[in-house]
């Protein structure tokens, strides 16, 4: 059995850094983190909140081998 703490939509936009009306906005656009909907009550787990952090973390110094866009050649008039 689940006997994590369900976490409010205040709680979750804190932890997430971001307005309740975020939440709602995301949630209305089906993004965001993940979350329970029990009745007409809307609930985060710690879980889906630290994924849905780590899905969106940055390392700036991750190395990438994309290669540099190149400019597509102009057109002779």
């Amino acid at each position: 059995m689940d006997t994590e703490r369900k976490l409010t939509e205040q709680e979750a936009a804190q932890i997430v850094g971001v307005t309740v009306h975020a939440l709602r906005a995301w949630r209305w656009r089906k993004q965001g983190p993940k979350y329970l909907k029990l009745g007409s009550a809307v609930r985060y787990q710690m879980r889906d909140l630290n994924a849905y952090l780590e899905k969106h973390t940055v390392d700036p110094e991750a190395k990438l081998s994309i290669q540099p866009r190149r400019r597509h050649a102009r057109r002779a008039a």
